[in-house]
């Protein structure tokens, strides 16, 4: 295996150094997150340099960044002129980044939450927008204090309420799917840091494998990122997979009683579902 571990773990996904680090020396046949590498470049997810998935994420982060630069311009403004704007504003920009992160994506019982950031933003910008014009028609409706914290109550019961159904429901369904356990050895890691992390103990790993089914080479990630139980490029470790279909994987990472990352899920929609009702 390749020994240069610095190479093969980088915040900067790039499907070349992937392809560098795979191992396969009597040429099987490679599929690499489900896509024969024969079509990687016309037709898979991914071409061969990354570069669909690139585009997609440097358009998203130009219109963020565009948006962003266009609301601390007008904050400023409406600020003067009318605060209740700067709600609107501020929506606007969650709204839209959610619904392309939302239409990139897809839906599915995996990436529920996604619907959470564009509906924040939609419901800021219809309370602001409501009540801006309540200013100027005095008879019709608006959004008081107390109704506004009642709307972020049951916000926090929904969100929290599905944190601890839908976690452990993914859970289960997975592990029914991905009945098949096999050794797989990590060939790359790629990570996004801890908004307060300074160091490799606060990164967040999305990790690539690599095994063989049926006389075939399988390169797939995991689709999700996680600082719990974290191997070092070469490292072996059991996977489950789907014997349907080899390319979809799930590693539950064992505790004492739970995957933790379903008990953390679990333990924090707990907590939300607790605080709304507290402030109801």
């Amino acid at each position: 295996m390749n020994s240069g571990n610095d190479e093969f773990t980088s915040p900067v996904f790039d499907m070349g150094t992937l392809m560098r680090a795979i191992v396969n020396p009597y040429g099987k046949r490679l599929i690499v997150d489900g896509v024969p590498a024969e079509r990687l470049g016309l037709e898979g997810k991914l071409g061969l340099d990354g570069s669909k998935a690139s585009k997609a994420d440097s358009i998203k982060a130009t219109i963020f960044v565009i948006a962003f630069i266009g609301v601390m311009i007008a904050m400023p403004i409406f600020a003067q002129t009318e605060p209740l704007l700067c709600m609107t504003t501020f929506g606007a920009v969650i709204l839209i980044f959610g619904l392309i992160n939302l239409f990139q994506n897809g839906v599915s019982l995996e990436s529920i939450f996604n619907l959470v950031i564009p509906l924040i933003g939609a419901v800021l910008v219809v309370i602001s927008v409501m009540n801006v014009y309540h200013k100027s028609h005095s008879d019709s409706f608006y959004f008081t204090q107390t109704m506004m914290a009642k709307i972020a109550c049951v916000g926090f019961e929904i969100v929290g309420a599905g944190m601890m159904v839908i976690s452990p429901v993914l859970h289960f369904r997975k592990m029914n799917e991905c009945t098949q356990i096999i050794t797989a050895k990590c060939i790359y890691r790629n990570y996004n840091k801890n908004a307060n992390g300074r160091t490799a103990a606060h990164h967040h790993y999305e990790l690539w494998w690599q095994y063989e089914v049926n006389g075939m080479i399988y390169v797939t990630s995991e689709n999700t990122s996680t600082n719990k139980d974290v191997p070092i490029v070469g490292d072996l470790r059991e996977i489950r997979f789907s014997p349907e279909k080899p390319w979809k994987i799930y590693r539950p990472i064992k505790s004492e009683w739970v995957d933790p990352i379903v008990e953390g899920a679990v333990i924090v929609g707990f907590i939300m579902v607790i605080m709304a009702l507290l402030h109801w």
